[in-house]
């Protein structure tokens, strides 16, 4: 008997294709908004996660300016107005105060930065001219793909040496060897010692920048100041302590506070604060949606019910019980609803896929748990708004469905 009612729900489908259609294309849309959205919107909060997480929770950034002061952290997003930036004072003095002064800093790596222009064979090249020691590395957890970084003793003697990002080495040589090739920047002979592996990170472009030592990116920028100051802890467990140690000695040097520190268990509760009502008010937006197509289908299978009156009066005449009628017309919206939804599952993967394209750091995946809510969402929605059609076939009298022109 089950078998006969789906046979006869998908022969009643058929026979109002063009009009199914249109409901499972309605649903299909409703879909595709819904999970691509969502599984963007997760997929770039697990990216950012993942990036800061893999920082470590012994990492200790300090920041110029107040652009994430305790207050606004720990109340999570209410105070995202008293962010306060401002131009750097940071020096390279106050990174080698801390980590000779603070017994609990393992490694500490200022950083100085300008736009600049690389030039090799006649042509030019824009890329992020950085300063830094060799403690960056390990700090931000980066790899060498070829070569390798400046010491100590080079930054001591401010040798002319650069390290190359991954996009920089690409650009200009393809897949040449870089490393002991001679480019210019600003008028200044550099040796390529180095390049660095492939390193995706959001609002930290490592792949477009060119890395020299500390003090020679100063002299040939001018630049005064750092812009930002990276420090590692020894222990986990001494990250407080050291976190206020490192407050004391750059404060002594500033007078003022004109700085502050930020953990990356700090950044990731800002994330997923952030992330978390975002997610609320997209799933609200595209919620919508959902219900236009939900209650397509309830249209759709009102007029099919309409018109199927006297085939309804038919099967009851013949001994159909009520619960027949309501399971066939049920396993027909349910069967437009979860269709509709696989097609717009289908579509997202597509879209996911050309997103990866252009924007490699976000994954292309559609996690499994949202292919479940998905299904057992659609599976719902086709029990709902199908339950008023269907309940309406099942109170029509057989006698007055018979009569039915």
């Amino acid at each position: 008997m089950l078998f006969r009612n789906v046979r006869m729900a998908l022969r009643g489908i058929w026979m109002y294709r063009g009009r199914s259609l249109l409901a499972i294309l309605g649903v299909a849309v409703a879909a595709l908004l819904v999970i691509s959205m969502m599984t963007v919107l997760y997929n770039f909060s697990q990216s950012l996660l993942q990036q800061f997480s893999g920082l470590g929770a012994r990492q200790i950034t300090v920041v110029p300016g107040k652009l994430l002061n305790k207050k606004a952290i720990d109340s999570g997003i209410s105070d995202f107005a008293s962010f306060a930036p401002s131009a750097s004072t940071l020096t390279y003095k106050d990174a080698m105060d801390v980590k000779a002064r603070v017994p609990g800093v393992e490694k500490a790596a200022p950083q100085n930065e300008f736009m600049g222009v690389l030039m090799y064979n006649k042509k030019g090249y824009e890329m992020i001219f950085t300063g830094t020691t060799p403690d960056l590395l390990p700090i931000l957890d980066v790899r060498l793909a070829d070569g390798r970084f400046f010491t100590d003793a080079e930054c001591k003697q401010n040798k002319h040496v650069i390290v190359l990002g991954a996009n920089i080495k690409h650009n200009i040589f393809g897949d040449r060897p870089a490393v002991g090739k001679t480019v210019t920047i600003n008028r200044e002979n550099f040796m390529v010692i180095g390049v660095l592996d492939e390193k995706k990170m959001f609002g930290f472009n490592i792949d477009d920048r060119v890395y020299a030592p500390y003090h020679v990116v100063e002299k040939i920028g001018n630049v005064d100041n750092a812009s930002l100051l990276f420090f590692t802890a020894k222990k986990t467990e001494n990250v407080p302590q050291v976190e206020k140690q490192i407050n004391n000695v750059i404060g002594q040097n500033h007078k003022k506070k004109d700085f502050n520190l930020v953990k990356a268990e700090e950044v990731i509760h800002v994330i997923k604060t952030v992330m978390d009502l975002v997610g609320v008010i997209t799933l609200a937006i595209t919620g919508i949606a959902l219900l236009v197509g939900g209650i397509g289908i309830m249209n759709v299978m009102l007029l099919t019910v309409k018109e199927r009156t006297r085939e309804i009066g038919i099967r009851k005449a013949v001994g159909a019980k009520s619960w027949h009628i309501l399971a066939q017309f049920l396993f027909e919206a349910v069967f437009l609803s979860v269709t509709g939804a696989l097609l717009g599952l289908a579509a997202t993967y597509g879209i996911l896929y050309s997103i990866h394209t252009y924007f490699p750091i976000l994954p292309n995946h559609i996690p499994l748990e949202m292919v479940g809510y998905t299904i057992v969402f659609a599976i719902g929605a086709g029990l709902l708004f199908g339950m008023i059609p269907a309940l309406r076939a099942v109170r029509i009298p057989p006698i007055e469905a018979l009569r039915y022109e």
